[in-house]
């Protein structure tokens, strides 16, 4: 049985949903759905999402959540998609543009974007054979971690969030605390890390953030220009640093390679980022690892731990 986790709570109006978990939905229907407007190419099912490839003038790439809840976040993206084309003038780093928005049974919001042709950094999660071909694009990826970070800080969801940014950023860390098992907590000793969180929250500032900056959510095209996919948690004001400690921490303990994690960080501190800063956000991303770890089909906290070690030894 799925757990029921603070972490992927979420509220829409009234109600308090989860965003984590999808619903079984019917790939006959959805087709009805859309095969009046469009040619469907391929309709497939994913863990949250079902995605699609329709076709009319061209091809687009069509995203339907399964829930709720999921509906909430992938209506996030649609609304972050807007707001990056419209602030953004990079040429060299793009976010899909949306077409057409709408809900499916009256409940299941869906975007339809741009369809790209190119290839992913990182296929999934598990790819971490292939990490080593990251090394070639990191300055891009700082770069791009940038340009979001350049970005004005006008709120673009649906309501306002009146929630002070660091208030956040500290909430939602302990959330990820509060949610890893106890005993996991205990033996690892994670209360360290949500002190570093915690003594240093209030230096950091206020940033745009993509808050999904991983190597599989990066479409690499032909002429090497970069797509920014799937910002389902982005936000106009989170903290400083957030998403490239994201990738990080996700190259570290998910791709399992914690050289060219090593690497980028060097690559920050030569830039002047502030190295407590830095420490801070990644502590707080070290917690959120611990979590993921605990959901796995199997856990093994051997990077998990190794990450948290990194952390705590940053000067």
């Amino acid at each position: 049985m799925t757990r029921v986790l603070d972490s992927f709570k979420i509220h829409s109006g009234n109600k308090i949903l989860d965003y984590r978990v999808g619903e079984e939905l019917d790939l006959k229907e959805v087709e009805l759905l859309f095969q009046g407007n469009y040619q469907v190419k391929k309709l497939w099912k994913g863990p949250r999402h079902v995605h699609g490839v329709l076709e009319k003038d061209k091809k687009y790439f069509l995203k339907l959540a399964t829930s709720e809840g999921i509906s909430v976040v992938t209506k996030n993206e649609f609304y972050w998609n807007d707001y990056f084309n419209k602030y953004s003038f990079s040429n060299r780093y793009l976010v899909p543009k949306n077409y057409d928005s709408g809900l499916f049974k009256s409940k299941y919001f869906y975007l339809i974007t741009d369809f790209f042709t190119g290839q992913l950094l990182c296929e999934t999660r598990s790819d971490y054979g292939k990490a080593s071909r990251l090394t070639p694009y990191l300055p891009q990826i700082i770069e791009l971690s940038e340009v979001i970070q350049q970005l004005p800080r006008v709120n673009f969801a649906a309501s306002a969030d009146e929630e002070d940014y660091i208030i956040r950023f500290l909430n939602k860390t302990r959330n990820w605390f509060k949610d890893v098992p106890i005993n996991i907590a205990k033996k690892f000793e994670i209360k360290r890390l949500l002190e570093i969180v915690e003594n240093g929250a209030d230096r950091l500032s206020a940033k745009p953030r993509h808050g999904d900056f991983t190597p599989w959510h990066i479409i690499k095209l032909p002429d090497n220009r970069l797509v920014l996919i799937d910002g389902e948690h982005a936000l106009s004001e989170g903290v400083e640093s957030y998403d490239i400690c994201y990738f990080i921490q996700r190259v570290f303990s998910v791709l399992k390679n914690p050289g060219i994690a090593g690497k980028i960080y060097l690559k920050l501190k030569e830039k002047g980022y502030q190295e407590n800063n830095l420490k801070t956000v990644l502590a707080a991303r070290a917690i959120g690892g611990f979590l993921d770890e605990s959901l796995a089909e199997k856990s093994d906290y051997k990077y998990a731990e190794s990450f948290k070690n990194w952390v705590e030894g940053l000067s």
